[in-house]
């Protein structure tokens, strides 16, 4: 066996000293010792040094079962151990050089457990700050931190106050408990800021008592003077604040407590500040990230849209930014009312983060709802944008599902330009999955089809974006399973809002890689209303309310398409009518009524105005079609002129 240079030649020195009775030189046999055996000739402690060790019988016993032993010496080092030994009778001369080895390695051995002891104190400083440091969620750094400085200080339990600021700019403190649970103090009210707790609020240092209740500055403070009663024993106290290293700010302190007198060491408190140090970079750290992360929330969310109401509607939407990292995203949704009646649903995704996919994302949504207010079709709306995206030098990959709900004619109309498919939930929960792979991206593709799908009441409709349904441990198919089996669990929700939460958290775990965008319309089955009746100025510019305030009403009527679109464009014209005639020799136009009626079988609405209408000119054959257009599209018309205005009779005759 070799080794370093002082290991063989104590080896060597011990050989000779093995001699018999009348000194000469004897056989000596060696021994390797592994790992067991070695602990066992240091009795469960290995030398750190330099160390030679006579063994007793019993070990020799042990560690060379059978052999007739006259004499034996260890020699340790480093880890590795050789046992000499000699079966010839001998004298004494080993045991004298063992003495004297003893003497020499004994403190050379002491010395290195000694810095090993330090090592190993440095080592656990450096680990936990490690793991603190690289920790950016503060309830979990913060919890870590207490639990490691309570085991390194030897503590029957450790708190760790900090300060926080809430979005509103108030302060306030949390805090953490180790070693006990939580309610042992939750009932305590917070350190005050006396004279024991101030040198480390202040942060003027730490402090340590062997037992504090024998401390001149214990127990002087009301209400309490001293520990509240129910609250566990403390002798030993040990605190540490935790002072940021670059606004030397105090964010708070540790404190650590035994029931048990002179418990903490000046090596304790060499641990706690140690760990205090990291917590303080940590906490910084933390801090940092979450006002980077509220940033990021309130602009992402600053560029969302109010949602508003849609009748006879349902609809749910969510927008969740990326929970790792600090980048704002290019996930998007929107919801517009258009003045047909209609709504465009359109949700969209910009692939990456940061200023570039945002601004490039902002410009998108923009041009979509422009081109939507148009009433344009969505095959037109994804066609123009898609020329607007290619000239965009930063635009990278933008996809887009863009769909338009018709509730008159009770249809869905939809484009998609390399989008996930929506999602279709027929009232008896059978799902499809629709406008898969009919286009490129925006910026890609020039030409985007267009579908059509009945999308009546009690039909819900689902579009989200990828981080929903994909994750770097999941592949996109199996999270897309995933979300067509927890729909139906949502649509049997009696909150359909708290329904999303859960199953968002439960596809996520609550670590998505990615935004989140979701739009849910649920087309609720109401009872139609027996009655409409809307009333507005016979303006151009309000005939369009009248007209989807009477659409939304006829599509609970339970009558055909082309029937709803009957009443819709008579009643159109008739009020068109009112507008261009009713009113054309007053200085302000009046007022329009329109009054819709579902009885016994009919459907009869009426429009009145309040002007006075001029005779026909029988020679103007360019007029008086409107006329004809209604006659012919309801079952029977009736108008009546009065003094103070016009009521036009429109009557159509249900099925059944």
């Amino acid at each position: 066996m070799t080794g370093h240079s002082g290991f063989d030649e104590l080896i060597d020195a011990l050989r000779g000293a093995f001699v018999g009775r009348d000194g000469d030189p004897l056989d000596v046999g060696t021994h390797q010792l592994d790992d067991a055996q070695l602990h066992r000739l240091m009795d469960g402690d290995p030398d750190d040094g330099l160390a030679v060790v006579v063994p007793g019988t019993a070990v020799l016993e042990e560690l060379l079962p059978g052999v007739p032993v006259s004499a034996a010496v260890g020699v340790v080092s480093r880890g590795q151990g050789v046992l000499m030994f000699a079966t010839d009778p001998v004298g004494h001369r080993h045991r004298t050089l063992v003495e004297g080895a003893g003497l020499v390695t004994g403190p050379v051995a002491g010395l290195v457990r000694e810095l090993r002891a330090e090592a190993s104190v440095l080592d656990l400083v450096h680990s936990v700050g490690r793991e603190l440091t690289a920790q950016l969620d503060r309830d979990r750094m913060v919890q870590n931190a207490t639990d490691a400085a309570t085991k390194a200080t030897g503590a029957a339990f450790g708190a760790f106050f900090y300060n926080l600021v809430d979005e509103l700019g108030e302060s306030y403190t949390g805090y953490t408990i180790s070693g006990v649970p939580r309610e042992a103090f939750s009932r305590f009210p917070m350190p005050r800021n006396n004279e024991v707790f101030a040198p480390t609020f202040d942060g003027a240092g730490t402090f340590r008592s062997a037992d504090i209740t024998q401390d001149t500055r214990f127990g002087r403070n009301a209400p309490y003077y001293g520990m509240p009663e129910g609250h566990l024993p403390v002798c030993s106290y040990l605190a540490v604040p935790v002072i940021s290293p670059t606004t030397e700010e105090v964010l708070g302190g540790f404190f650590f407590g035994h029931p048990q007198p002179d418990r903490f060491t000046a090596r304790h408190e060499f641990l706690a500040e140690g760990i205090a140090r990291y917590a303080a970079i940590a906490l910084d750290n933390a801090r940092l990230y979450e006002r980077e992360r509220t940033l990021v929330t309130e602009l992402s969310r600053s560029m969302l849209p109010d949602v508003p109401e849609v009748a006879g509607a349902d609809v749910v939407t969510r927008y969740l930014p990326a929970a790792t990292g600090s980048k704002i995203g290019g996930d998007w949704f929107d919801v517009i009312p258009l003045t047909s009646g209609a709504t465009a649903f359109v949700i969209g995704d910009v692939v990456g983060h940061g200023v570039t996919a945002a601004t490039i994302m902002g410009q998108v949504r923009i041009a979509i709802r422009s081109y939507a207010l148009l009433e344009l079709r969505p095959s037109e709306v994804l066609r123009n944008v898609s020329q607007l995206t290619a000239g965009l030098a930063e635009a990278g990959f933008v996809t887009c599902f863009y769909a338009v709900h018709d509730p008159g004619r009770r249809i869905l109309t939809y484009a998609n330009a390399g989008h996930l498919p929506a999602i279709l939930v027929e009232p008896q929960g059978e799902t499809h999955q629709i406008g898969e792979a009919l286009a490129q991206p925006l910026g890609v593709g020039a030409e985007f089809p267009e579908r059509t799908t009945p999308f009546p009441p009690g039909v819900d409709l689902v579009l989200y974006t990828d981080g929903l349904v994909e994750s770097r441990t999941r592949d996109l198919t199996v999270g897309i399973e995933w979300l067509l089996e927890g729909i139906g669990r949502v649509l049997g929700a009696a909150d359909l809002e708290t329904a999303w939460d859960e199953l968002i958290s439960e596809l996520t775990l609550g670590r998505h890689d990615d935004d989140i965008a979701l739009i849910h319309v649920h087309r609720r089955v109401d009872p139609p209303a027996a009655e409409f009746h809307q009333r507005a100025d016979a303006t151009v510019d309000q005939l369009a309310g009248l007209r989807s305030g009477l659409t939304r009403w006829a599509a609970g009527l339970g009558m055909s398409v082309e029937r709803h679109e009957d009443l819709v464009l008579a009643s159109y014209e008739a009020m068109s009518n009112s507008v261009e005639h009713a009113y054309r020799d007053h200085p302000r136009p009046g007022g329009l009524e329109v009054h819709g009626e579902r009885h016994r079988g009919e459907v009869t609405v009426t429009v009145t105005d309040y002007g006075t209408w001029k005779a026909p000119d029988v020679t103007d054959t360019l007029r008086g079609r409107g006329h004809l257009l209604i006659d012919a599209l309801a079952d029977h018309t009736s108008t009546i002129h009065r003094d103070n205005g016009t009521t036009v009779t429109l009557t159509w005759t249900l099925p059944g």
